[in-house]
């Protein structure tokens, strides 16, 4: 029997990326029996880099983790030159369709002005197209008051969203909350729309177990701070205004006032703050406060599984709502320890599976938090090590895998 052609679609995603969404699904399909291809294009996503020469429409890649096609594209420098290079890495792909192994399913991550170019392959050859939507676009732009709500690119891209969730043939999310979003539109059936909401899935980011626990133990962190008997609360990401960071300083700030003197706070990561916090810690001559730098990937799980306290937080939004789909979140929960998380969403996972708490981003009440968890009893916080786990173990893409698979084959 044939086995059905499964093409993820992410332009900014090579087939060789280190554990993303995508090549995990893609090695896991591969796996259930499917010949799952990754579709990306050309341009690294960090260094800008085109990986194909002028000359190559394409290339064919295959790892350990996935297979896929590299679609050659121009590179880019500004937002808008991205949003004309996607609209380029789209036509392209129409354009070699015929060159490409024919797809059963196109599964992709962007719906409206950047996912309608695959109904063209359903109107076609009766291409299953499903959407899994990581982000909201462009709710997201208007969130951040990069867009209003009511100009007329917002409604053009607002319509091409709509259109790709009427028409599609399965929709998922990776947060939660995603069948409420269109509800809230005013797009679902029950609202007087045509959007059937009644079959949505919902498959979050999860983690590869089996990859990370191995990462855990082969790639060991070299950090005495790591191996003293303090209390160790730990940061890992990105260092910018959308992760809040600022709080966490003010909060070292308040234990040290506090006088508490067995507690360290690491902070592993750059961005465009990080120097502003550390002038921060300086001016208040924090001594319980670290500004370790970037960490290469491969020692995050040695990392997270040596600290006492993994700490989760970026910037309250009112997308909140709808939930959270972070990768770092799962690897938090795959580490086995707790987490503190400094936001309050919708859908939290952290509180409902008993994995840590949540708590208002406010200085003095994580600072309170971190010493709950700092004078805790032994066998509660054991309780929440063990939660951690087994979300951790629920959400492994093994098992994630299957809300594909039923949108597949449905």
């Amino acid at each position: 029997m044939k086995k059905k052609v499964v093409w993820i679609v992410n332009e900014y995603n090579f087939p060789n990326a280190i554990k993303s969404r995508q090549t995990n699904l893609c090695r896991q399909l591969t796996l259930s029996g499917y010949d799952a291809y990754i579709v990306s294009g050309s341009v690294e996503n960090k260094s800008g880099r085109n990986v194909l020469f002028k000359n190559e429409k394409f290339r064919f890649v295959e790892t350990d983790e996935a297979k896929g096609y590299l679609i050659n594209t121009s590179s880019y420098r500004r937002n808008f030159e991205r949003v004309l290079v996607a609209l380029q890495f789209q036509r392209r792909l129409w354009n070699l369709r015929n060159e490409l192994p024919m797809p059963d399913v196109i599964v992709s991550d962007f719906a409206g002005l950047f996912g309608n170019i695959f109904l063209k392959w359903k109107k076609k050859y009766g291409t299953k197209v499903i959407y899994d939507i990581l982000d909201l676009w462009p709710e997201g732009f208007v969130d951040m008051g990069y867009l209003k709500k009511n100009s007329l690119i917002a409604k053009v891209l607002y319509g091409m969203e709509h259109k790709s969730y009427r028409e599609a043939d399965g929709i998922i999310f990776s947060f939660q909350g995603g069948r409420d979003y269109i509800i809230d539109k005013g797009w679902s059936k029950e609202t007087g729309g045509d959007v059937d909401t009644s079959d949505i899935g919902y498959l979050n980011n999860g983690v590869d177990l089996e990859s990370v626990d191995e990462q855990k133990d082969k790639w060991i962190l070299d950090d005495p701070d790591l191996d003293t008997d303090k209390f160790k609360v730990v940061y890992l990401g990105s260092i910018s205004a959308f992760n809040g960071l600022d709080v966490l300083v003010e909060t070292a700030r308040e234990l040290q006032e506090r006088k508490v003197q067995d507690v360290l706070f690491l902070v592993y990561g750059c961005g465009n703050q990080e120097e502003q916090l550390k002038n921060m810690a300086k001016d208040y001559d924090l001594n319980n406060i670290k500004f370790k730098g970037p960490l290469d990937k491969k020692y995050a799980m040695n990392l997270l599984s040596r600290s006492n306290l993994n700490l989760f937080t970026f910037v309250n939004t009112p997308l909140l709502k709808y939930g959270v789909s972070p990768n770092k979140l799962f690897m938090y929960f795959a580490s086995g320890k707790p987490v503190l998380s400094m936001i309050k969403p919708m859908y939290d996972l952290v509180q409902e599976k008993k994995c840590g708490i949540s708590v208002e981003n406010d200085s003095k009440i994580v600072a309170d938090a971190v010493m709950k968890f700092r004078t805790m009893k032994n066998e509660q916080y054991q309780m929440y090590c063990e939660n951690a786990r087994k979300t951790a173990i629920e959400y492994d893409y093994k098992n994630l895998v299957n809300c594909l698979i039923e949108k597949i084959e449905k």
